[in-house]
């Protein structure tokens, strides 16, 4: 059995790691602007960096396992994500003060749902970072398909995108730039945003380049159909996504209820709802219908998800 003080000193490290990332990144990113004002952009590109090299590699593992991706421009800092962990790890322990659960078990529980915490937000992100990407793309081969017919290069309208439009496809193409500045070309540089965002269009965009800026003809027309192509796609996720609300609804729905319907009793009989926390059977039961109705609640989503995905 576990004692309290060696749980509780394991919750205070792991958050002073988390605040310790936060540190570490402000002075990251601190020393990455005094970086950029020293130096030029592309020597400050074109610069090996061994220890950096090194460090990816080291942490490749578990950016794997935790579900974290470097390229992604996440909304929430990663030691947000990993304090959001230690909070819900430090959730089960509270809520075993009503549950009365051996220790062990209750160490376990916590460390898997801290984990299935981080990987959680960590998903959702990287996903909401993709939609963005994708729902911008059509704007983004506008904008490339006027440029291109105004008679300027193709890189001149990468340049625009970095300029003008929002984040993150502005992050994107700037990359995209730097990459060009160094000599890359385009249809690699488009090709690297593809397996940097897993975004399947800009495949698509890339394969585009290359065969039009290798074989010849006219690159604007063949862009402005991919563009129509793409906002076909866009509009036809959205509709996809629109169909299934009342789907996504009912899952809420039917996760709220045995909540609901608890509060309900409880207000009406407290001594049908006090053998739960009382109860050791009472306290697997809790255990097992709250575990139930969050499985099902993702299994839900899931199953949605996988069906509305073009």
């Amino acid at each position: 059995m576990i004692p309290t003080s060696v749980i509780l000193i394991v919750l205070m490290l792991l958050m002073c790691a988390a605040l310790t990332s936060l540190w570490l990144d402000a002075r990251q990113r601190r020393v990455d602007r005094q970086l950029e004002i020293a130096l030029p952009a592309a020597q400050a590109a074109s610069l090996p960096s061994i220890r950096r090299a090194e460090t990816a590699a080291r942490w490749q593992s578990i950016h794997r396992f935790t579900n974290y991706n470097p390229d992604v421009t996440y909304t929430f800092h990663p030691g947000y994500v990993l304090l959001a962990g230690v909070f819900a790890a430090g959730a089960i322990f509270y809520a075993n003060n009503l549950l009365h659960f051996p220790v062990l078990e209750v160490s376990v529980a916590a460390a898997v749902v801290g984990f299935l915490v981080v990987r959680g937000l960590f998903k959702w992100q990287e996903r909401r970072f993709a939609n963005q990407l994708f729902r911008q793309l059509p704007d983004a081969i506008q904008l490339v398909t006027s440029t291109v017919r105004s008679g300027l290069p193709v890189n001149e309208a990468f340049r625009t995108i970095a300029r003008e439009m929002p984040q993150p496809t502005s992050g994107q193409f700037a990359i995209v730039c730097s990459e060009l500045s160094l000599g890359r070309p385009p249809e690699e540089a488009v090709e690297a945003v593809y397996r940097r965002t897993q975004v399947s269009e800009y495949a698509m965009f890339a394969v585009t380049l290359a065969v039009q800026l290798k074989s010849g003809g006219s690159l604007a027309e063949t862009l402005h159909t991919l563009g129509e192509t793409v906002s076909q796609r866009v509009a036809l996720a959205a509709r996809a996504k629109a169909l299934a609300g009342e789907v996504i609804f009912s899952s809420r729905a039917l996760s709220l209820a045995p909540l609901i319907v608890g509060g309900l009793l409880y207000a009406i009989n407290p001594r049908s709802v006090d053998l739960l926390f009382t109860d050791p059977t009472g306290n697997k039961l809790l255990a097992y219908a709250i575990g139930s109705v969050v499985a099902g609640h993702f299994v839900i989503r899931w199953m949605i998800r996988r069906e509305t995905t073009l």
